[in-house]
């Protein structure tokens, strides 16, 4: 684009990209721009106060994140753009702030919406458009978040992953996600790949109770290995089962009208998260040759997007592939890989695309194709697409 508003959005990674190290040195940013540079990574905080604007308002407004959040980042994700720009700093603690203060933030929403819903004066339409609202931020934002948490190898953020997965009573996640996903990505083995061809109403069952699946048989496994019985207080599945259990008994003792949104507001987060991973893999695949094994996991076999929008609303999901190579690294210091996938939108655009199955494969399946054609072939395939 060679608009204004595309000079002004390519200024600030201008600002914020790492500096050409100096000889002998590492790269570098200057530290007056830290803080600011990890402010482009605020805009879940402005869709997340959508939730008590809308509630405070009344009426219909209660659904605003509903709306607001589709259309700002697909319009947004047009009029700026795409950010090739590389990593923005591995440590800086005011970009980890980000999902740090995130998740409270939501899992406060969560409760608040409860809350309200609890009350006899709420209609059952407004009850309605907070559980579509709360459900809506924890499935896109409140989800990035956590992921980012649970990759990290330090405890207390794994900690505060979790927190955000036991409120929409999804923990095994983590360990589907970690130990099952990041190895089996782009194979008919993970149940958490699309398939090409397969629509988003097909993969959703089939990924959401796949991945329990695997997250107990990885589990039975790990604790086998381990000499200990499978069915005992070991047993992470057994533990994160049992406290889902006791939130929702307290929740039901409560209120069971705050135990209805809490679930309600849980099944429309899953569903936009499984949608995600509906998007990340769709159609790709890890060839294994004859008698071989199957080929590494490589940038090609990631759906990613160099979208502005898309990123910094995602904290960088945008570049996928990067954090499949390096899934520990925190979100500001993954980079753009030559040789990704590259969507046609952000996955915002690419999720509603995926609500309508004929829609999205006339616009993803020649894509695939393009993408999994022999080397020497990808040109003539893509120019065909």
């Amino acid at each position: 684009m060679g608009g204004s508003a595309d000079r002004s959005a390519a200024s600030i990674p201008a600002q914020c990209a790492l500096q050409p190290p100096a000889a002998g040195t590492g790269p570098r940013r200057p530290a007056k721009n830290r803080a600011m540079c990890a402010l482009r990574y605020a805009p879940p905080f402005a869709f997340l106060a959508l939730l008590p604007l809308g509630a405070w308002l009344g009426g219909a407004w209660v659904l605003a994140p509903v709306f607001a959040t589709p259309l700002f980042l697909t319009t947004l994700d047009a009029a700026l753009g795409d950010a090739p720009e590389g990593a923005h700093g591995a440590s800086a603690i005011a970009h980890r702030a980000a999902p740090w203060a995130y998740i409270p933030l939501q899992l406060a929403a969560i409760a608040w919406a409860a809350v309200l819903a609890a009350r006899p004066t709420t209609s059952l339409p407004e009850t309605i458009g907070l559980v579509l609202a709360a459900g809506f931020t924890a499935g896109i934002f409140g989800f990035v978040a956590a992921h980012e948490m649970i990759h990290s190898p330090r405890r207390a953020e794994r900690a505060l992953g979790l927190a955000l997965l036991a409120g929409v009573f999804y923990m095994h996640f983590r360990i589907a996600h970690v130990h099952g996903h990041h190895r089996r990505a782009a194979t008919r083995e993970d149940p958490a790949t699309a398939r090409l061809g397969e629509s988003l109403y097909a993969f959703l069952p089939r990924s959401i109770g796949g991945q329990f699946a695997e997250a107990w048989r990885f589990e039975a496994e790990r604790l086998r290995r381990a000499g200990r019985r499978v069915l005992g207080p070991r047993n992470r599945m057994l533990v994160y089962l049992g406290l889902e259990a006791l939130m929702a008994l307290a929740l039901g003792l409560a209120s069971l009208r705050a135990l209805a949104v809490v679930i309600g507001s849980a099944i429309v987060a899953i569903a936009l998260l499984e949608a995600f991973n509906y998007i990340a893999h769709y159609g790709l695949v890890r060839r294994a040759g004859p008698g071989g094994p199957r080929e590494a996991m490589r940038p090609q076999h990631s759906w990613n997007s160099a979208r502005r929008m898309n990123n910094w609303s995602l904290l960088n999901m945008g570049r996928h592939s990067d954090h499949h190579r390096r899934s520990t690294q925190p979100y500001q210091a993954l980079e753009p890989l030559p040789g990704g996938a590259e969507l046609p939108t952000g996955y915002a655009g690419a999720i509603l695309m995926a609500l309508v199955p004929p829609l999205w494969r006339r616009v993803m399946d020649p894509r695939v194709a393009a993408v999994m054609a022999p080397e020497p072939a990808r040109d003539d395939v893509a120019a065909a697409a």
